[in-house]
């Protein structure tokens, strides 16, 4: 090998540590620190991809053959694998009762407070024609826009929460809606519950909305996934949870919510990566899947899938759900 080759070589070798030692040291910390600091918790947000950098420093690594590199990339290489694997192994299949099962659609988004552009989303409203419609963010001029555009006739029933913050929201339901209240948190309404019938039979809906563990919030983030957590498992009746969590399977206390029987949606239909935030960046696709659908015993989620939501920083959620 020439000096120059050498050099590049050592250049690489460098370059590589640099890559995989935060890498190993984010690794490690999720073991004994899961969600302790909000760095960390930015940082488990990005688990699948956040540590796919270490998967070519491996191959380099062999190839050059510095053996402890690549022993340390192969380390942060199976780390990887374990933390996704949870969401991945998630997939459920679709009983087949579900399939002759009452059913609606529910289309969840947060349409972004500044958002104005209500005549895309007006269409994209007729696209999918739901039977419940789930949003946050939704400010009284959004929703007084949006429904001078007709989209939301066919959805006359509905809760609001109007806000001129990014804590506004609506449920708007083909169908009556009754028991309806708002839960709120530090003084934040983060959860609307309600009750629909679907055939004759009940549903309750969740709509959610935390607040962003960013800023100093990282502490009353958790308290509001808990009270989440709470009402959900105080529940008898089929629970369909939809809305802007802020939290994904890299999350601590995200998982502890699902762990009392919830199914998360888009995972079980086997599409753990269907990211839904943030979507208006000019060249980089959303990286985070912040928003759910997600479902107690009795409901089944038969189709997901990701909608465009032009004009906000989230993409919404079209989900069909059966009713067992």
């Amino acid at each position: 090998m020439t000096g120059a080759k050498r050099l590049a070589a050592g250049v690489l070798v460098l370059a590589g540590w640099v890559i995989v030692i935060p890498l190993a040291v984010v690794a490690l910390a999720r073991l004994v620190a899961w969600d302790a600091r909000t760095s960390l918790v930015e940082l488990n947000a990005l688990t699948p991809v956040l540590f796919l950098p270490a998967w070519p420093v491996a191959v380099l690594a062999g190839a050059l053959r510095r053996w402890a590199l690549v022993a340390a990339s192969a380390v942060v290489v199976v780390a990887h694998i374990g933390l996704a694997l949870p969401e991945v192994r998630a997939g459920e299949a679709i009983p087949a009762a579900a399939r002759s099962a009452p059913h609606f659609r529910v289309l969840d988004a947060n349409v972004y407070a500044p958002n104005r552009d209500t005549v895309a989303f007006a269409a994209e409203i007729r696209r999918h024609r739901p039977d419940v419609l789930i949003l946050q963010e939704a400010t009284p001029t959004f929703v007084a826009d949006l429904d001078a555009t007709g989209a939301t006739a066919d959805l006359p029933f509905r809760i609001t929460v109007p806000r001129d913050d990014p804590f506004a929201a609506v449920v708007a339901s083909r169908w009556p809606v009754t028991e309806d209240d708002i839960v709120a948190s530090h003084g934040r309404p983060i959860l609307i519950r309600a009750t629909v019938e679907v055939e004759g039979r009940a549903v309750r809906l969740f709509a959610v909305h935390t607040v962003a563990p960013t800023g100093g919030a990282r502490v009353a983030w958790i308290e509001d996934l808990e009270v989440l957590r709470s009402a959900v498992a105080a529940e008898d009746r089929p629970v369909l949870v939809a809305g802007d969590f802020n939290a994904t399977w890299g999350h601590r206390h995200f998982r502890s919510l699902l762990s009392i029987g919830l199914t998360d949606a888009a995972a079980a239909c086997g599409k753990p990566y269907q990211m839904t935030w943030p979507r208006d960046l000019p060249v980089v696709p959303p990286l985070l899947r912040i928003d759910h659908i997600l479902t107690t015993r009795g409901l089944v989620v038969t189709r997901i899938h990701a909608g465009a939501g032009t004009g906000s920083d989230h993409r919404p959620l079209v989900a069909d759900v059966s009713v067992l």
